[in-house]
């Protein structure tokens, strides 16, 4: 027979809290790994989404009753909230800039249509051709 065994509220919370921490640790090597890729769009995007990110995460620490230390403790409880705005006025000035330098240095918004080799290097390699073969440039 088939013996069950309780499931605690303490134990399904740790089960929740290690495929939580899993996964937070699997999409940090995500995002270093992408984040090592030569520069990009999508590195690009993706470096102003983390940034935009991060500006929601902190936005929601300040507003959150849970705290680094509780707001009981005068000033120093205080002290964490003033450090989560601090870091979500950051976050979001890095993800303007961000988007700011997308939106001028895009390759594909800036890229005109030209050709891979300059005149000089086709001329180059049509003088280089016509000598091979015996023929005047």
């Amino acid at each position: 027979m088939h013996t069950h065994e309780e499931v605690t509220p303490l134990d399904a919370f740790f089960s929740f809290l290690t495929v939580i921490a899993i996964g937070g640790f699997a999409l940090i090597a995500l995002v270093l790994v992408l984040l090592a890729i030569p520069q990009t769009r999508f590195k690009s995007t993706l470096t102003e989404f983390l940034a935009w990110l991060g500006f929601v995460g902190a936005s929601g620490l300040v507003v959150s009753p849970l705290d680094l230390i509780p707001d009981v403790i005068p000033v120093i409880g205080w002290a964490d909230d003033a450090g989560y705005v601090l870091l979500a006025l950051a976050c979001a000035y890095l993800g303007w800039k961000q988007r700011q330098h997308r939106r001028t240095t895009d390759p594909v918004i800036d890229m005109e249509p030209t050709s891979r080799f300059s005149k000089e290097h086709t001329h180059f390699w049509q003088m280089k051709d016509a000598a091979q073969h015996g023929r005047p440039s």
